[in-house]
Order: structure tokens, then sequence, then C-alpha cells
């Protein structure tokens, strides 16, 4: 949609919208006329292309972010009723990995502003039983890696970033894998690029890990690679005292979270044009932030690290204690004149009803993840909203608060 077409008041104003053209529809047909569903040779560039633009030697394509959170924790290969933390305010899709493995979140405030994890009190949460930090950033907002690192270091910790939302963000000039052992990311339709839809990625240094985690992402089986062909190697296993085909020979309990050629070609192209994308956020992440600062008396705005260029997924606005506006008068007022909306996330997890009665530890006061919880929403600033409608957004935004 062009700023000619944009039809203030009537179309919608997404907080988060997928742009693609007829270039990804034709590299999706081109995929199916080559006649191979499965991951092939348009995979293995994706994966290549994706590990490096965060800072890894090898990726492995999933079918979402979850799953490469899932197989994430699997090659962690951490000991049993472990500790691992992460922060209060999260998504589902960091979080539950660890429960699921039976290890023990250890809760961390997050921070109201970067809405990361407060990087202040990640050392007084290690204990004996801390094994991991994984977190994630929030909004796409790089965390503070050198000093997260330094803990890891220092505590023998292994760091596992969910990079779900940080296409193209960097820490230091430097892509944020550089300072973590284990890294993911996703494709989510609402992310700065998208594969079809859907998809994920795990990424990491070491040759033997992404070969696990290709195990696992395979139904556990010995032989996950569509290569894995030679007939001396396929029926060179014995189940009992049958000879047995590799191909169908179970290693690992794992889980089909395989992708299809179809996302990794959508992918691609989004790629290529992940850099305008990507400056199409910040033209309009920038203008929101100078907007709302005109009402220091209402807003906290968001913050990142000095060191760190962000992309964000979407501005975040936390209100003030002392403001007169409130969140759920405001957020019905913008969706009523068809900007659309969001909270962030879960706000404190432990607020949620799966979550309430889990084995966990939690350091400290959760008072940032409460705030935010109460106080936070998120609006749009990706890169499908052209500059007449981020000027509408910011008009009906001032006509609230001036008439309050």
């Amino acid at each position: 949609m062009t700023s000619a077409e944009f039809t203030p008041g009537k179309d919608r104003i997404f907080y988060t919208k997928a742009v693609y053209d007829q270039e990804e529809i034709d590299a999706v047909v081109q995929c199916l006329k080559d006649g191979w569903l499965g991951p092939g040779v348009l995979t293995d560039e994706f994966e290549n292309k994706i590990a490096a633009l965060f800072g890894k030697r090898y990726g492995l394509f999933v079918n979402s972010g979850s799953s490469a959170n899932q197989i994430a924790m699997e090659i962690a290969n951490l000991p049993l009723d472990c500790e691992v933390i992460t922060q209060a305010c999260t998504f589902p899709a960091t979080l539950n990995p660890i429960i699921v493995k039976g290890h023990t979140p250890v809760f961390v405030d997050s921070k109201v502003g970067t809405y990361n994890i407060d990087v202040d009190q990640i050392e007084g949460a290690i204990s004996p039983k801390t094994k991991a930090i994984f977190i994630s950033h929030a909004l796409g907002n790089i965390n503070d890696m050198e000093r997260i690192r330094a803990l890891c270091d220092k505590y023998g910790l292994l760091f596992i970033e969910d990079s779900c939302d940080t296409h193209g963000s960097l820490y230091d000039g430097k892509p944020p894998g550089l300072w973590s052992d284990i890294t993911t990311t996703s494709f989510y339709a609402s992310h700065n690029i998208t594969a079809g839809g859907g998809g994920g990625m795990v990424m990491v240094n070491n040759p033997d890990l992404i070969r696990e985690a290709k195990i696992y992402r395979d139904w556990g089986r010995a032989l996950p690679e569509n290569n894995d062909e030679d007939i001396q190697q396929r029926f060179s296993y014995k189940l009992g005292d049958v000879d047995y085909d590799g191909k169908f020979y179970h290693i690992k309990i794992g889980y089909n979270f395989k992708p299809v050629e179809m996302q990794a070609a959508f992918g691609l192209v989004q790629l290529r044009k992940l850099p305008y994308f990507n400056v199409i956020r910040a033209r309009n992440f920038n203008k929101i932030y100078q907007f709302l600062s005109q009402y220091p008396e209402h807003f906290v705005l968001p913050q990142s690290h000095p060191k760190a260029t962000v992309y964000w997924l979407a501005f975040p606005v936390t209100l003030r204690e002392t403001s007169p506006i409130n969140r759920r008068d405001f957020l019905i007022y913008l969706e009523r004149n068809r900007i659309q909306t969001r909270l962030l996330f879960t706000g404190n997890i432990l607020h949620h009803e799966p979550y309430r009665n889990i084995t966990k530890r939690v350091h400290g006061e959760l008072t940032g993840a409460e705030i935010i919880m109460r106080r936070t929403l998120l609006i749009g600033c990706n890169h499908a909203l052209t500059e007449s409608m981020v000027e509408y957004l910011l008009g009906i935004i001032k006509q609230y608060v001036e008439h309050l």
C-alpha cells in the first residue's frame, strides 16, 4: 500500500505486518516447479546466510522459533534439575523449553524502558545449581552482551539468546551471536523478515552440536541428512541382531521440526530486502520517539544500550503512574481509530495460570515486570507503515492526550 492508497480512519494500521511482493511469490512458485519440497539447496543457502547474519558458523532451519528454542535446550545438554536464569517479562516460547526439560527457571526482573532482563540483578541470582542464562532481546532490543558474557565466563554458565526479533541488529557494530553460545531466531510473520509466515533457526559454532540439532529436528533418527544415502553407512546399524537402515534407526527422542523448501525460498528474498526494511523501521521509530518525547509527563520512552543498533519490532510505551491516561481506555481509543495495539507479551508471566505453580525460583522483587504488565502497550513502527500512516497515528495520539 502506498501513501496515496492509505485512507485515514478506514485502513488499519497494524502493529506489525509482513511485507512481500511478486518476487517472493515467484521464488516460491519456482521452488514448486523444481520438484523438491523438503529442505534442500535453498535451505542450505538460507542457513548459511542467516548464521552469518547472527555471527555464527552453522545454522539449522526449523519450522518455528519455538522449535528452535526447544532444540537449543536439547543441545545445551544441561544437567538434570539445574537452574536456568531468565527474565520475568517474557514469552512462553523462551520459558517453556526450560520447563519441558525439567530445569528450574530462575526469574530475574525486567527493566522498564529496555524491557530486557535487569543485568544488575543477574549476578545475585546465580547459585551453585545455575548452569545457564536463557534470555530474549525484548522487541529486538539488544541486551548488554558484554556484561552477560562476562558473567557467564566468570561462573561457567552457558549463554543462550533468543534473538527472534533482532534481524540485522548489532552490538558494538557486530552481530549479537558473537557473545552467545547458542543463538535462536524466528521468522514468524510479525518479525522483521519472515519465511512465508513461519520458520526459525538455531545457530552454533560447533559442528557436532549442529549435527545433534539435526537429529533432534528429524525425529531423533541417526541419519537426518538428505544426502545420507551411502548404502554401507545406512545399513551399518543393528537393531538387536537385525541389520537396520540408519534412516529409521533412532538415537534420540526427537521431534518433527522440519521446515519446507518453500519457506527458505521466501526467506532468501526477504533477507535481500532486510536492509531496506530496517531503514523504514528506524525512520518510523525515530519519528514516533520524537513526537512522544513532547509528553514526558505521560510516557516512559524506550531505551537501548549505547553500543546497540536496534530495529525495534514495535514501539513500547509505558504510562507513568502519575499520568491520568488509563491504559484500557487508551487502547480502546486507538483501536476504534483503526490503530492496532498489543500489550508487551505476558507482562509478569508468573501471573498466567500455567506458570503459577511451576517449580521455580524468583530473585528479588519483580517490580519492573509488574509495571510492564499494568502500564505498557505497543504500537507499530514496522516497515509496512508509510509516512502518512505514521502521521495519522501520531495525530490520533495527540488528539487523545490534548483532550485529557
